[in-house]
This record gives C-alpha cells, sequence and structure tokens, in this order.
C-alpha cells in the first residue's frame, strides 16, 4: 500500500513532431567540486565503511546513516538549487603512476539530470502519471564488481562514459581510449520504473529499468514495477589531461577498465516540490537554464561551491591520496579488470575507523564564520603572524596574548588579530563563502583556517565588537542560504570557483600542505577551468537531446 505522503500528477499535453525518446532535459542541477571524498555509503553500507572510496555531491549532512530528516537538515548543499538536498555519489577516481602508486584524480563538478519521458510530453496519452519520491528512497545503479559489458543489457547500457575535447569522441561503456583534454565525464543513468511500495530493497530491487525502446527511455515498466518516477542521471567531471596509458586510470574498486562505475542516489527534496514542477510541462524542459522555470527560479543559488559539511560530520581515518601518492587503494581493493576478476586479499581485516570532525576551540572563545577580506586592505590590523602547522588554537592563543578579542586565520597558514574590524563588519560574515581550506597544522580541518582573501573569524565571548569607521557592509552583505535573487541567472559553480590567486597586498608564499584531509579544498585549479572550455566532442546520450559540454 503507498504511503500517504506519497504524491503524484498527471500530466497531459498536446502530441508533438519529436521522434527521440526523450524531450529536452527537464531540468539540470549543478554541483561544484565534492563535499566529501571518503568511504562511506550510506546506502549499501550503512552505518559502516565503505568497501571503497566515494566522490559525494549533495547535502551537508551527509553521514555513514541515511536518513531524509538528516538530508534536508543539512545547513546547505553543493546544488544550484537551494532546496535540493539530496546526495549524489559515484567512486572516486585515481590514476596509477609508473612507481606503482596511486594519485586522486579530483572530480571538478556534477551535473544531476531530472528528466521526464516523451510519451508523457509528446503523446495523446491521458492518465500518464509521475510519482514523487517518497521520503527515505534511495537507489543504485550500476555494479561494482562487473566486469563484462553486454550491449543488450539495459543495466550496462545505463553505465556510459564521454571523453569532452576530443571531436567526435563516441559514447563507450568502459574507459575512452585516448586522454580527454576537457574532462572525462562519468555517467549513469538511474532506473524509472518503481515497485510503489518500498523506498528501498537490497540490490536496488524496488527499481528497475523499462521493459522496451532502451535503458533511458519512457518504455513500457514492467508489472512487478508499474509507477514511474523521474529519471536521474549523472554526470560527474574528472580532470583528465594526461598523456595516455592503457589501464592508468583506476576507480576507487581497482577496476582499470571502467566497467565497476556505479552510482547512488538518496532523496532529499522537500515533501511535494517536484510534483508542483511537473505541470508546467514543456516550459520547465529547460535543461540548464533554470531561470526559465517558473518554479524553480527563485530558489537557485551560485553558493554550492562554498558549501562544507555541517560541523561534527563523520569521515574514516585514513589516507585517500587527497595531498600526496598512496601506495594502495584504500580498503581491499588491488587492481583488476584487464588482469580479470578482482581477486581481493583473503586475510585483510578492515583497520580503518570513523573520526568525527570536532575541531577544538579555546574555551570562551567562538567561531563566528567565514568573512571576506576588504579589497586591497586587512579586516584585522591590530597584529599578525604566519606558522605553518597553524591552528585555530595557535592563531586564539597568539591573539589572545597581545589582548585581543578578535581573531582570523587565512590562508591555512595565516593568523590576523584586532578588536574591531577595518573597512567591513562582522555583519557580513557569510557561512556561504569559500573559507574551506584546511588547517595545515590539523587533520580534517576544511572551514576552520579561512581560504583565498578569507578568514575564518572567532571571537572572545562576551565581547561586542562594534562596527568600524568606514564601513562597507552594503559589499559584503550575506546572501540567503536558501533563496537567491530571481534576477541572477545562476551559472555553473565550478566556473564560479574561488581564485586561489594571492590578492597584491596579501602574502604570496602558498604553503605546503601536511594535512592528510579527506575534505577536498575547493580552491580553482585547472580543473576548474574546464566548465567553461568549449568543447569540439559530438557526443551525445542516446535517446534525448542534451549539450556536450556541461
Amino acid at each position: 500500500m503507498l504511503s500517504s505522503a506519497l504524491l503524484s500528477l498527471a500530466v497531459l499535453v498536446l502530441s508533438t513532431n519529436h521522434v527521440n525518446a526523450w524531450t529536452d532535459p527537464f531540468f539540470v542541477i549543478q554541483h561544484g567540486p565534492d563535499i566529501i571524498t571518503s568511504r562511506i555509503d550510506p546506502v549499501i553500507s550503512p552505518g559502516g565503511i565503505s568497501s571503497h572510496v566515494h566522490s559525494i555531491v549533495g547535502s551537508s549532512s551527509f553521514k555513514p546513516t541515511y536518513t531524509y530528516e538528516n538530508s534536508i537538515a543539512g545547513k546547505c548543499t553543493t546544488a544550484n538549487i537551494a532546496i535540493d538536498h539530496s546526495n549524489y555519489w559515484i567512486p572516486q577516481l585515481y590514476r596509477k603512476r609508473d612507481d606503482g602508486k596511486f594519485d586522486l584524480v579530483k572530480m571538478n563538478r556534477a551535473n544531476t539530470y531530472y528528466l521526464v519521458s516523451d510519451s508523457i510530453f509528446n503523446h495523446r496519452i491521458s492518465g500518464i502519471i509521475v510519482y514523487d519520491f517518497p521520503l527515505g528512497f534511495r537507489m543504485v545503479a550500476g555494479n561494482p564488481s562487473r566486469t563484462t559489458y553486454n550491449a543488450s543489457n539495459y543495466a550496462d547500457k545505463a553505465i556510459s562514459y564521454v571523453c569532452l575535447g576530443v571531436n567526435g569522441a563516441p559514447e563507450t561503456g568502459e574507459f575512452p581510449k585516448q586522454s580527454c583534454p576537457n574532462d572525462l565525464r562519468a555517467q549513469v543513468f538511474f532506473p524509472n520504473c518503481w515497485d510503489g511500495v518500498n523506498n528501498w530493497l537490497p540490490n536496488s530491487a524496488h527499481v528497475h529499468y523499462p521493459l522496451s525502446q532502451g535503458y533511458n527511455s519512457g518504455g513500457p515498466c514492467p508489472a512487478s514495477h508499474p509507477k514511474r518516477i523521474l529519471s536521474v542521471f549523472y554526470e560527474f567531471h574528472f580532470t583528465d589531461r594526461f598523456t595516455y596509458k592503457d589501464g592508468a586510470r583506476v576507480w576507487a574498486t581497482g577496476d582499470d577498465v571502467g566497467y565497476s562505475l556505479h552510482g547512488d542516489f538518496t532523496m532529499g527534496w522537500p515533501k511535494g516540490f517536484l510534483p508542483k514542477v511537473f505541470p508546467y510541462g514543456e516550459t520547465c524542459a529547460v535543461d540548464f537554464s533554470l531561470e526559465n522555470c517558473p518554479p524553480l527560479k527563485p530558489l537557485m543559488t551560485t553558493n554550492g561551491s562554498a558549501c562544507r559539511p555541517d560541523e561534527g560530520f563523520q569521515i574514516v581515518n585514513e589516507d585517500i591520496g587527497t595531498n600526496n601518492p598512496i601506495a594502495k587503494l584504500p580498503g581491499n581493493n588491488p587492481v583488476w579488470g584487464r588482469s580479470g576478476a578482482k581477486k581481493p586479499d583473503p586475510n585483510y581485516k578492515e583497520t580503518a575507523t570513523f573520526t568525527t570532525s570536532t575541531i577544538p576551540i579555546p574555551a570562551g572563545w567562538t567561531k563566528l564564520g567565514c568573512l571576506a577580506e576588504p579589497k586591497g586592505s586587512r579586516a584585522l590590523t591590530g597584529a599578525s603572524m604566519t606558522d605553518q602547522s597553524m591552528t585555530p588554537t595557535k592563531c586564539i592563543n597568539f591573539c589572545s596574548s597581545k589582548g585581543f578579542s578578535l581573531a582570523g586565520v587565512e590562508w591555512s597558514v595565516e593568523c590576523y588579530c584586532g578588536n574591531t574590524t577595518t573597512k567591513t563588519t562582522l555583519s557580513a560574515i557569510n557561512y556561504n563563502l569559500a573559507c574551506n581550506m584546511p588547517c595545515n597544522g590539523l587533520d580534517y580541518s576544511a572551514g576552520y583556517c579561512g581560504g583565498s582573501s578569507l578568514l575564518t573569524i572567532y571571537q572572545k565571548s562576551g565581547n561586542s565588537v562594534s562596527k568600524a569607521a568606514t564601513s562597507s557592509s552594503s559589499t559584503f552583505k550575506a546572501s540567503s542560504t536558501s533563496k537567491a535573487s530571481s534576477t541572477s541567472k545562476a551559472t555553473s559553480t565550478a566556473a564560479k570557483a574561488t581564485s586561489t590567486a594571492r590578492t597584491s597586498s596579501a602574502i604570496s608564499k602558498a604553503p605546503t600542505s601536511s594535512a592528510k584531509s579527506t575534505i577536498q579544498a575547493k580552491s580553482t585549479s585547472s580543473t576548474a577551468k574546464n566548465s567553461s572550455a568549449t568543447s569540439t566532442s559530438t557526443a551525445k546520450l542516446a535517446g534525448h537531446k542534451r549539450r556536450e559540454v556541461h
């Protein structure tokens, strides 16, 4: 029996001359770099340590155990729609070096598509119903142990790759046989037929692909899974500007062919929101132009790339290669694929444990948030120091010893002090600014030691700091975490990533990080620039029209 919380909506529109199985994408959510990279998978390994590392985007409240209530309670999301607190993840990609070690390949952005079948939009069929995802819904597509490819199996065909920047590069079911100058795009298409009863079943048996017309079609659903749900499709982008070498790309599963790519989805949309979009039909078939869909326009935000995990989040305490090559892939994941089926170590015993990210702060002090430095100047001018093993405690103790009530950490290693701010005010503190650099002297501390021209501010309790004489609070006014201006067009969060280039008034020497943090610092690198690159690739996702570059 269906839950009373389940919402559905019949959609009827006139026929058109379209011949594709799908209309244009209903709408596409854009994400910046991943919010967490760790061996966590609340769908397959709830409450435990996953078998391999994942790259995760979405709600900031992501935990080893999924609940709908926890997801929607996140303080922010990597998505460019502020109310989308779903989480989306795939395996982390590595590159095997000639010396046998592995380099982590950063995921620089992701797109998550929500699609509706042409059979709804383009035919005179009455009573077509698309069901909302029920609360607590999750699903998986792909198989992390797959060793073969069957072109007639929809589950296999739903896993694919596109090599951006290579003219005419085909969509493939395994890693492309060349380097991809504008990113390797890993793609996962989820089933769109649901049994109508279960939020989850082992092996994701509560969902199914259509019986015919293609894995990515609006073809008939099996009798066992009669309910149509929105199709979800992932694109995860990885930097791939390397000299091509067969077998160098390796998923965190150990797979060097590419068959083990898979995706997980956990529902985090507000109850009943998606059905409110359905009646707009083709009006909301907007691709990436969310500003053209009336229900989505007021919810757009460009702050996704600044979203950090909520304080006190859990993560696996191990080196995954964030800052340095690693000798072996985390977990029991020897390289396999080209050499045959996976042969895990039968004597392997899991020794990794969870750690809770609680960063110590001296008693009597409070973390206020992220503050942008005034242009060409400093917000805190009382005293300063640099320490290559900086922590919030070191900076606070330094400022306290000098008699100051404000302390600010910037660029992982810099400490600034004051009793008042200059050319800005504390009202300009904004949770969504990119204070996401880890402290050089403290693991798992992204968000506590500032960013590029950004201070993580700490205040001595009981002190009321007056406004600066020359205030520019309007320049730095905090933007809403839940709603962006309806007149501003959201663009790719990756394209707007904060530059790590230092301003002329700042220290130009970047520190050499020693932290093992598994949280990805979201500063710009060559990987982030790819979002604006013009690709000559003509590869398209079979069955529906979409842009190649995104």
